[in-house]
């Protein structure tokens, strides 16, 4: 148990340094902007560049906050039912709707981000948005890191459900069943 929670720890502070690092990603992205409003209504000379940099900026910005996010339970969750469940009832949600919604929609995620990362590299593709036509292959592989960071920590997520309250998790209170004050 001891190398699944430590597993675990390591996933989220890897997830947590990684939305860490794209938060600083604001302030290029920032300044990229201002640069480009200057150079085209100020110079009227706008730039090749700087619609693609700053799309990437922002991805990358987004997509590597993703498992950070959920490993800090700040996810947009639909809370018109849940929060009105019980304990019981919220363990029974999530062990039912990680499976089906969430594993299977990382992992779709992840396959196809990794294919599409794989064929940019293996051709050059590069963007067709703006004269500058950059290589796609480095976003895509950001966007496929990001994927499987996001899936890693919902397993981790997963396996904290299992916890004991004390611990954080949702399972029952008593080893014998159903803690009556909260089912």
């Amino acid at each position: 148990m001891n190398v699944i929670k430590s597993v675990g720890n390591a996933i989220t502070k890897v997830n947590r340094a990684a939305a860490k690092f794209a938060a600083f990603l604001i302030f290029p992205l920032i300044f990229i902007i201002t640069f480009e409003v200057f150079m085209r209504f100020v110079l009227s000379m706008p730039t090749k560049y700087s619609y693609d940099l700053a799309w990437m900026m922002y991805a990358t910005l987004v997509f590597l906050g993703g498992g950070y996010v959920l490993a800090q339970n700040k996810h947009v969750r639909a809370d018109v039912f849940y929060e009105k469940l019980k304990r019981r009832g919220k363990m029974i949600v999530n062990v039912l709707c990680y499976p089906v919604f969430f594993f299977t929609s990382a992992g779709a995620l992840v396959y196809s981000t990794f294919r599409l990362a794989k064929s940019a590299w293996i051709y050059g593709e590069t963007g067709f948005w703006t004269d500058w036509q950059v290589p796609i292959a480095p976003i895509r592989t950001v966007l496929f890191l990001s994927m499987a960071m996001l899936a890693f920590q919902g397993i981790v997520k997963f396996f904290e459900l299992f916890k004991k309250p004390e611990e954080g998790g949702l399972t029952e209170k008593s080893e014998g069943g159903v803690n009556r004050n909260d089912a």
